[in-house]
């Protein structure tokens, strides 16, 4: 089925064509460059410089590597790359590249949690072109893994990076307030001195505003009733397109990089930004549904009563938490918990397998993110495993490797009582 066919398909069937296209385009590179599935590129990373290491390693590679498996080693950690580290590591490079103190990309003005880039990236950032081009490959690789992210970029940027046209109307998902000064300027006559065809920015380093002009004299030219149509077809144009076109232009070079523009534009905005960060919704009967339960367990276990009584009484950050440590990634698939995969790409389902319990206080789950599954020991109470579960999520332990994850846990563990003791 060609591209063009496939823009007929429903959302569901356009996500099995997207992976059947990122399967081909695997075997392809395996036929020109004559790499066997275990021939991954593996990634040295220092976790502390780990916005730059990937930066820089990413630099060196061609579109033709950047399609093979990818395998991450963390410097001086013992532990190997079966998919949980890679999770990780796309969660926490994002997080890195969407901070606001690094410049690239900035909260909208809206009620929603979304990025817009940066109109002053050049002035945070020196090499900002390189990093938004870096920031494009990783987002089309995650897509091109099926790994969803928190990358939350503005409906306008989806509409965009899907080859569809912006209108006007899309300054609403940038800023709510220009929005609605913009709609009273269309709708109602223009009476006295509203201001002129320039716009005001102001700089990020001497915190001195810009006069940026949306045409020639245009701080000269009054917005009039008969020329406000002007005003704010070019007032949109700029914030929607000309203030961050270089920039734009670097991360779609980057995306399309390594995903086909022609296969890219099968989909809409919504069906790439939920392709892409996967589903936002945390349900917990739809990862009951797709549970699987070895050793001692099943669904009418008290223990794993327990458990599912536990979680249900989490925030979503909560939950968020604990699902990024029994899986490595804090975000499901567009198509829930029955979408979760392993390192090789294949349905995974999350799985409880059962382990005994010591009892001594330092008994913690085991979790092996590379197979989305956690070793959960047969607690004697309810109120125990809430406890065990809540210093998971607040211990902020965000080392993903299996053979050390008990001995990390009850480390700090050890360390919190410690500190509760001298206080």
């Amino acid at each position: 089925m060609n591209p063009k066919q496939a823009m007929e398909l429903k959302t569901e069937d356009k996500r099995i064509w997207l992976n059947g296209q990122f399967t081909l385009a695997k075997k392809a590179v395996g036929r020109i460059i004559g790499f066997q599935r275990n021939d991954a590129l593996m990634l040295l990373i220092e976790r502390r410089n780990l916005l730059r290491d990937s930066f820089e390693q990413f630099k060196t590679r061609t579109d033709l590597d950047l399609r093979k498996d990818i395998k991450i080693h963390f410097i001086d950690e013992l532990c190997q790359d079966a998919g949980g580290l890679i999770r990780e590591w796309f969660t926490m490079l994002i997080k890195e590249l969407f901070k606001p103190k690094f410049g690239l990309f900035a909260r909208t003005k809206t009620g929603q949690v979304a990025y817009t880039i940066n109109i002053q990236s050049s002035k945070c950032c020196v090499n900002h072109l390189e990093y938004f081009f870096f920031c494009g490959q990783v987002l089309a690789k995650a897509l091109f893994e099926n790994i969803p992210l928190k990358a939350y970029l503005c409906r306008p940027l989806f509409r965009t990076l899907a080859g569809m046209k912006v209108e006007m109307e899309d300054l609403k998902y940038l800023d709510e307030e220009l929005w609605q000064t913009i709609e009273f300027i269309r709708e109602n006559k223009i009476e006295g001195d509203v201001g002129s065809f320039a716009v005001s920015q102001m700089d990020p380093v001497d915190k001195k505003p810009t006069i940026i002009e949306l045409k020639e004299n245009g701080s000269k030219t009054l917005i009039a009733e008969e020329n406000k149509h002007e005003f704010i077809k070019l007032f949109c144009k700029f914030y929607l397109k000309d203030s961050i076109e270089s920039q734009f232009e670097s991360l779609a070079e980057g995306f399309l990089s390594l995903i086909p523009k022609k296969v890219v534009q099968v989909l809409d905005a919504d069906e790439l930004e939920l392709f892409l960060c996967g589903d936002a919704k945390l349900s917990l009967e739809d990862w009951r549904a797709n549970t699987k339960y070895t050793g001692v367990y099943n669904d009418n276990h008290e223990v794993i009563k327990w458990f599912w009584e536990v979680l249900s009484q989490l925030s979503l950050y909560e939950l968020e938490r604990f699902l990024q440590f029994c899986t490595g990634s804090n975000r499901i698939p567009a198509e829930g918990f029955s979408g979760l995969t392993s390192n090789n790409g294949k349905r995974c389902r999350f799985v409880i397998d059962s382990k005994s319990h010591k009892g001594d206080g330092t008994d913690f789950p085991i979790a092996h993110t590379c197979f989305n599954k956690i070793e959960l020991p047969m607690y004697n109470c309810r109120k125990e495993m809430q406890r065990v579960i809540k210093q998971i999520i607040h211990l902020s332990l965000i080392h993903i490797s299996e053979p050390t994850r008990q001995a990390e846990i009850s480390y700090a563990v050890f360390c919190l009582k410690k500190k509760k003791k001298k206080k």
